[in-house]
């Protein structure tokens, strides 16, 4: 059974408490064990994570101090890539979350019902996660891509120059872009261009114009795709059980 790491930041212990019993019964339907963390607030939290980061962590919006989104928005700035889940009752502050390019929204109210579905998907993920495709490389040597750490793609002459989130510089293959967009399809990537595939977990919004990713790369979006583009990433959004945030028309 893989066990993770995971984080309950609540500053009501009793609600921390609940969360997690029901956040383990289901991990281990899906065959997943986790070790909680659990913090009354974003600072304690941090100072409980150090310098590693968890798996996933379930996140409350409204705690004294530093709330909840200004929190993920410090995570992500210190390079955290932790999965977030937001539970709250605050859906008026849905839109916000965005900015932290979260993984799902529980409302509290309805956390029993909504958490299984949550983890269900979260885990057929982690699953599609460890399928590492092995493209071949300028030089021709087998280049092995993680499709989770894969940002966008974009066309260079005759190969593809691959933008990654970890460590290192892009690395250019030799594939077209077609083939590209096909063996990553089922992991969510838009083609938003006809020089550029985009890993819709990094789509901060779409344009009538452009594509702003949350590196803050602005990318061109071709006209005969801006339709089909926003179609995909709505309904991407929706299978995660989130609301695309406003898209601009301008």
């Amino acid at each position: 059974m893989k066990n993770l790491t995971v984080a309950f930041c609540d500053d009501d212990p009793l609600f921390r408490e609940v969360l997690q019993t029901a956040v383990r019964a289901a991990l281990a339907e899906n065959g997943l064990s986790c070790d909680g963390l659990e913090a009354g607030s974003g600072p304690e939290l941090s100072a409980l994570l150090g310098h590693r980061d968890a798996d996933l962590i379930f996140l409350d919006i409204d705690m004294p101090g530093m709330d909840g989104i200004r929190f993920g928005e410090q995570l992500r700035r210190r390079g955290c890539r932790a999965d977030i889940v937001y539970v709250s009752n605050m859906e008026d502050r849905v839109f916000e979350i965005f900015r932290v390019h979260p993984w799902s929204f529980v409302r509290k109210s309805r956390f029993r019902e909504e958490i299984p579905a949550v983890i269900a998907e979260y885990a057929r993920s982690r699953a599609d996660r460890t399928e590492t495709l092995l493209l071949t490389g300028e030089g021709g040597g087998a280049v092995p891509v993680d499709p989770a750490e894969l940002i966008y793609a974009e066309a260079v002459g005759k190969v593809q120059k691959l933008v990654l989130s970890g460590a290192g510089g892009p690395v250019l293959v030799r594939t077209t872009m077609r083939e590209l967009e096909q063996r990553l399809d089922p992991f969510g990537f838009i083609r938003i261009h006809k020089g550029f595939l985009v890993n819709y977990r990094f789509i901060r919004k779409i344009t009538s114009r452009s594509v702003l990713l949350d590196t803050g790369d602005d990318l061109p979006v071709g006209r005969d795709r801006l339709g089909p583009a926003r179609e995909r990433y709505l309904a991407l959004m929706k299978w995660k059980g989130l609301s695309a945030p406003p898209q601009s028309g301008g």
